[in-house]
């Protein structure tokens, strides 16, 4: 037995059917049907609140750090899109329909890489890395929730988020190591002065 397989039936497995079994308490099951995607859309709605506060401050230095956290989660995006063309596996709705406990009826495309937490740990990582310690913060903890209730929901194995999660806080901290590099700075010129011509 490979070490991908033993781990998938001795870890990936069993917690997931350990953390579905919560949604049993209705409350919870509320908690996991609103969580496994509404804290998503915290993540635009905090970029552009806080390029238009900076905007309307003409504070530069921190639009150019919005910036950079907009990169580190472009390029999770971009490299979870590669990897889900080469590698296949399934969501773990098999495993919790026959434990009678699949909440959806069906959820498509693929389980890994979590586009939720590829993208959120690049943007957690980043936000605390370019010193927005006080969102990163009021942030984590629904953070922690959603990404808690994607697998209590059978949208994702906890592999395909613990897997991500490391990858794409290493990758932003890389992100960080390197934005000082010249070109990085050409193009956020290149995008704020086309922002200002729209005056934003």
């Amino acid at each position: 037995m490979n070490l991908f397989l033993f781990l998938h039936q001795n870890f990936n497995k069993p917690l997931s059917l350990y953390l579905n079994s919560f949604t049993d308490n209705k409350l919870i099951w509320d908690i996991v049907y609103c969580f496994a995607d509404v804290p998503i859309f915290i993540l635009p709605i905090f970029l552009i609140w806080a390029w238009l506060y900076f905007n309307y401050k003409k504070n530069i230095n921190w639009k150019n750090k919005l910036l950079f956290i907009f990169y580190s989660i472009f390029i999770a995006v971009i490299i979870n899109i590669i990897i889900q063309h080469f590698i296949h596996i399934d969501r773990p709705e098999e495993s919790l329909k026959n434990a009678w406990k699949l909440i959806l009826n069906h959820i498509p495309d693929n389980s890994f890489p979590s586009d939720h937490a590829s993208v959120w740990s690049a943007f957690l990582v980043s936000l605390f890395l370019f010193w927005f310690v006080r969102i990163w913060l009021i942030i984590l903890p629904f953070i922690i929730v959603m990404l808690l209730s994607r697998i209590a929901w059978g949208i994702h194995w906890p592999f395909d988020i613990i897997v991500w999660i490391i990858i794409w806080s290493l990758s932003s901290f890389i992100i960080y190591k390197i934005h000082f590099l010249n070109i990085f700075k050409k193009v956020n010129i290149l995008i704020l002065k086309f922002s200002s011509f729209f005056k934003l």
